[in-house]
């Protein structure tokens, strides 16, 4: 092995591409020992710390301190990414990550204002994003709630059983809205009296929709469960990124390893109209 030459000296600038290796096979999670579980190739910083704590043995005229130990030494490492997967969010929350499964369902929360027409028909909604024409489904324990915000009404489209499929918004219908505790049309302790919907009319429909199975309509939709008995995990992380000679202005390849480094559970994710996106990772060398 070469001799390290001291006086040779290098700039460090540029953030490092990172990535986490399983330390064990998890079978239920599909990952073998030696996996690439997560790549960060869109870090903003990727910052490593060094902290410990000292003692000191201490005595004679003026109390100096004679002999030192170190102790409680602790790397931290902090990688903020400019972006965030799915993946890294789980990594994040120490949650499980699954796509529908016909035992699994992912329900999706919906909320979406419609405008009646004429008539006081409700309008199929839009999705907000993407302005798909949705057709809202009432099912059981899943009812449609609706908000009059014209006229300050609201009631519940619920269905009875798993059979009934008429608890639907369907763009055809007026909608009486009956001002009680959020109960079903049909109820048989509904009041006599209703406000039926008219042209004009600002709706406000919640409902869910329940993605069941493998297809076209649940291929996108993935949910991060977060539960309070499990934490982020451990795994050998490693950063590949280049520091740049004094002598010669080339860029060299650096690389750091930590082989036990535990993914910590304090996680900040901030939604705010200004400033910059919130993605955080914080590790520490186990």
């Amino acid at each position: 092995m070469a001799d390290v030459n001291i006086f040779e000296k290098y700039g460090i600038k540029e953030v490092a591409n990172v990535y986490f290796e399983a330390l064990e096979t998890d079978t239920a999670a599909g990952v073998y020992k030696d996996d690439i579980v997560l790549y960060l190739d869109s870090l903003k910083v990727s910052t490593i710390e060094t902290t410990a704590e000292d003692t000191a043995a201490q005595g004679g005229w003026g109390n100096p301190r004679l002999v030192v130990w170190d102790f409680n030494k602790e790397i931290n490492i902090t990688l903020e990414d400019a972006l965030i997967s799915f993946e890294s969010l789980r990594f994040m929350v120490g949650g499980a990550i699954h796509k529908p499964k016909t035992k699994e369902p992912v329900i999706v929360r919906h909320s979406e204002e419609v405008v009646c027409t004429a008539g006081g028909i409700v309008p199929k909604p839009k999705e907000h994003l993407s302005l798909v024409e949705m057709t809202p489904k009432a099912t059981v324990n899943h009812p449609i709630r609706l908000i009059n915000l014209t006229k300050g009404t609201r009631t519940q489209l619920v269905a009875a059983s798993a059979s009934d499929t008429s608890k639907v918004i369907d763009g055809t219908t007026a909608i009486d809205f009956k001002n009680s505790a959020l109960i079903d049309n049909a109820a048989t302790s509904a009041p006599t009296t209703s406000v039926t919907t008219a042209e004009g009319d600002h709706i406000r429909i919640f409902w869910d929709e329940i993605l069941v199975g493998d297809n076209a309509e649940t291929e996108s939709a993935v949910e991060v469960t977060i539960s309070p008995n499990t934490f982020p995990g451990t795994y050998r992380v490693i950063g590949d990124t280049f520091m740049r000679s004094e002598k010669t202005g080339k860029d060299e390849a650096f690389q750091f390893v930590i082989n036990k480094a535990k993914v910590l559970s304090d996680v900040t994710i901030t939604l705010e109209a200004e400033g910059d996106p919130s993605t955080n990772l914080w590790l520490r060398a186990a």
